[in-house]
Formats: structure tokens, sequence, C-alpha cells
């Protein structure tokens, strides 16, 4: 009721403030979800390279060559986003500097747990001197179930987003034919609500109301397909920002704004 006297009273004003919003969340969600995009899959590929190494090092090691020359020889091997990290590692092993101190800060550049884990794990099993081969295969055998599962829930979130993007499709379907026929027609047959005179007025607040759910459903169903997805928010700032711009697109071509 709050909601129907506001917008009654200040219709025009009401909903540039709501056009200015969206436009200045559309340039900020489209953006910064791009960036965000882009940094999730260096991210994600660094981690899924990372059963390689591991394998790769116990391959090298089970003949008996130690770690450090190990990481060496893998270093000109290619494992996407994490080669700048194998490689700067080497560069120090080669330098003199111990296994123990190259590797303390691997994996922080690329900000992922998985990665910083799997450094520790092989400065352990170098620490221990015995069977770094079993070790490094037990743990790449462990980390690739881990992507596995990853990968399985990824692929059943995108079935949610996909029923979500589906039931945003048929409420703008359903606004789209409010907007362009129904309401214009109780409009032009002076339709007033509690009986009164305005009808104008009042289909316009009902109109304004709808447009205002089509723009907030469009923009939280991208953030919620993020939450969905990996359990960030971020994540969903490119699919809310393009949602938001296809809503106000509509709008402007129906003449709403």
């Amino acid at each position: 009721m709050v909601l129907y006297i506001i917008l009654s009273i200040s219709y025009d004003i009401q909903f540039n403030y709501l056009l200015i919003f969206s436009v200045f969340f559309i340039i900020i969600f489209i953006p910064y979800g791009f960036f965000d995009n882009v940094e999730m899959k260096r991210y994600y590929e660094a981690e899924r390279r990372v059963p390689d190494f591991l394998r790769d090092l116990a391959e090298y090691t089970t003949f008996g060559m130690p770690i450090s020359q190990a990481i060496v020889r893998a270093s000109f091997s290619d494992y996407g986003p994490l080669s700048d990290e194998i490689k700067r590692v080497a560069a120090l092993i080669s330098w003199g500097l111990p296994v123990e101190q190259a590797l303390g800060d691997f994996g922080v550049s690329i900000e992922s747990d998985n990665v910083i884990r799997a450094g520790k794990i092989i400065v352990k099993a170098s620490e221990s001197g015995s069977n770094i081969s079993d070790v490094m295969t037990m743990v790449s055998e462990f980390t690739s179930q881990m992507q596995l599962l990853r990968n399985q829930r990824f692929s059943e979130m995108k079935n949610y987003t996909m029923v979500m993007l589906i039931s945003f499709g048929v409420f703008l379907f359903v606004i789209l034919a409010l907007d362009i026929d129904f309401l214009p027609q109780l409009a032009g047959g002076g339709f007033s609500l509690g009986g009164g005179s305005g009808g104008g007025s009042n289909i316009a607040t009902i109109e304004q109301i709808f447009n205002i759910g089509m723009i907030v459903q469009g923009g939280g169903t991208g953030i919620i397909s993020g939450v969905l997805r990996d359990g960030r928010i971020s994540s969903g700032a490119l699919l809310s920002g393009i949602m938001l711009a296809v809503s106000i697109a509509i709008l402007f071509v129906i003449g709403v704004v």
C-alpha cells in the first residue's frame, strides 16, 4: 500500500530514479563481471592443471630423480596459467635456493587454496625424503577426483540457471502482454482503483509496479545464478548486468521509458 501511494504521488520522478540506478548498475556489473569471469577462468584452469603437474613430478621421481630437478624439468612443460608459477620456482631452485624456500609462496599469486596446498604437499614430501613418487601420485589422483566433483556441481548448477532464465522469460512475456495490450485497454475504459476517478494515473502506477518487478527479477536472477554456481555473488554480476540491460532495452522499445 505504501509503495502504491509513493508511486501514485511521484510516478515520473520515481521511475527516473529507477532508470538511473538500473543504468548505474549495468555500467558497473557488466565490466566487473566480465573481468571477474576472465580471472576465474584463469583460476580454475590453474587448479585443473595441478594434478598434471603432480603426476609429472611422480613420474620424474619414480627412478630417484631429486624433487628439485623434477620441478626444473617440469617447468619446460605447458601447464597453462600454472606454468608461470612453476617456472618461477624452477628459476629460484636453479639459483641455488632450497626447494622448501622456493615453494614457500607457491600459488599465492593465483590466490588458489588448492594450488597453495599442492606446494605445501611437495615441500612435506621432499622433507620426508622417501616415497615421494607415491605421495605425488596419491595427491594427484585425489585432486583429480575433487576436480570431477566440482565440474559435476557446475553442470548441475547450469541446469538451475537455465530454469531461472526460462522463468524470467515467461515473466517478461507476461509483463509485456500487460504493458502492450491489457493495461492500455483498461486505461481506455476509464478503469480506476477504488472506484474513483483518475483511471489513467492508476493504470500508470500498476504499469510502473510491473516494470519495477521486471527489472528486479532480471537483476536478481543473475546474482542468484552466481551464488548457486560457486557461492560468489560476483560470479553472477555479468549475467545480472546483461539481464538488467535487456529489461531496460525492452522498456525503451515498448515506449515505457
